[in-house]
């Protein structure tokens, strides 16, 4: 690993541990709050509260450009640094714990623009990686109609993204 790389990897692992540090301060103020209300303590319950209605709003294409991933927009990269950058994205989501799913319909660039310009600005809470916590975004066809110009047969050696499915980063174990 080189020096820049590893600079970026501790940066990384430091801003995770400090959102990580202030969720947990956030939940247990909620379960002390409760605890002096006479409400429920479960721990869970609260975490479920917060991480679910309580979390900061933000999005994947804000934390990824946090952890130093940059999304730039598809037409301001040709098809080299294109690819490049869907890479980056791609792997950038699996550090937060989110994996792609069902993606070899799309040509490269298509999967990039429908990240870059609708996936990635989709609001979500800003709840910090855990180990055993995963999440899904599935891209087939079926999750989109109004994308589907046209049917593929899967097993058309021509198909657009056909092994990149095979190639996507999935969770340990």
């Amino acid at each position: 690993m080189n020096r820049m790389t590893e600079a970026m990897e501790r940066s990384f692992e430091k801003e995770i541990e400090r959102r990580r540090r202030t969720r947990r301060c956030e939940i247990d103020r909620l379960v002390e709050e409760a605890r002096r209300a006479g409400g429920v303590c479960d721990r869970l319950y609260w975490t479920m509260v917060y991480d679910f209605e309580m979390a900061p709003l933000t999005t994947n294409l804000q934390q990824l450009r946090d952890l130093g991933v940059d999304v730039p927009a598809a037409d301001e990269l040709d098809d080299a640094q294109l690819g490049e950058r869907l890479w980056a994205v791609i792997h950038g989501l699996a550090r937060l714990q989110i994996y792609l799913l069902d993606t070899e319909h799309l040509a490269d660039r298509a999967l990039y623009e429908r990240l870059e310009q609708r996936v990635l600005r989709e609001e979500v809470r800003e709840v910090p990686p855990e180990p055993g916590v995963r999440e899904y975004i599935d891209l087939g066809p079926q999750t989109d109609p109004e994308s589907v110009e046209f049917e593929l047969d899967p097993d058309d050696p021509r198909l657009p993204g056909r092994g990149r499915d095979g190639r996507l980063p999935r969770p340990p174990g």
